[in-house]
């Protein structure tokens, strides 16, 4: 736990002054499987830091509709948001799977970053980057195809969750077709539709609700704009 404080970029050029009184106000929880951290329109009182396991941010509407963000594994840190002191008006956060996260109360922060404001300088660039990052997948929900945006998704999780071998790439994460209906704003039959064409050429297979992509630059192929739905 003293590690992921000390290593994370947030905190970069505090004094260990302050990241003493992080690391002694730190608690490590442990969720089981689809707990929420914090659900629509909530205050949330912490951060958060991913030591095992993962957590989705969902954008969530008062009607029920979901769409999934994101992702954070071990040693991501998220929750910034509740420095503000607003609640959570569009954002759930979900864990996956049992999860072990450091949660940090939020009054503590605002403590140290007001002693220390470097921490506000970091988090701006953080949020900066997440922002870009944001606007690149909104984009491609707005413009892309749904094949392109599948595809896109699969790619992600294999850059975080991919083990490669001579003969491609296993993501090492269960992964029902309903969720990536969620991921891509596509209904889980075209998404099965979609899945199974591309297992029959050859770019992946499907091992129950996990995938092995076989032929990555024809998976990255499929992210242009000029696919088919």
């Amino acid at each position: 736990m003293n590690f992921l404080i000390n290593s994370s970029a947030w905190f970069e050029g505090v004094p260990e002054e302050g990241r003493d009184m992080l690391i002694k106000s730190a608690r490590l929880k442990h969720y089981e499987n689809k707990k929420y951290l914090y659900r629509l329109a909530q205050e949330s009182d912490f951060v958060y830091a991913v030591v095992s396991g993962f957590v989705r941010i969902k954008i969530s509407s008062i009607a029920g509709q979901e769409f999934s963000i994101t992702e954070f594994s071990a040693n991501e840190w998220f929750g910034e948001f509740s420095l503000t002191n607003q609640p959570a008006q569009m954002f759930e956060a979900q864990v996956l799977e049992n999860s072990s996260i450091i949660e940090i109360p939020k009054r503590v922060v605002q403590t140290v970053a007001d002693k220390y404001p470097i921490i506000y300088k970091n988090l701006f660039v953080f949020q900066a980057n997440r922002t870009l990052k944001m606007s690149e997948l909104l984009g491609g929900m707005l413009f892309y195809p749904l094949a392109a945006r599948l595809a896109g998704r699969i790619l992600w999780f294999a850059h975080h969750y991919g083990d490669e071998n001579e003969a491609g790439i296993l993501i090492n994460k269960k992964m029902s077709q309903q969720e990536l209906a969620e991921l891509t704003m596509g209904s889980r039959q075209r998404i099965n539709k979609t899945l199974k064409e591309w297992e029959r050429a050859g770019i992946l297979e499907i091992q129950g609700q996990q995938y092995f992509i076989k032929n990555i630059p024809a998976l990255k192929e499929k992210t242009q704009m000029n696919n088919e739905e």
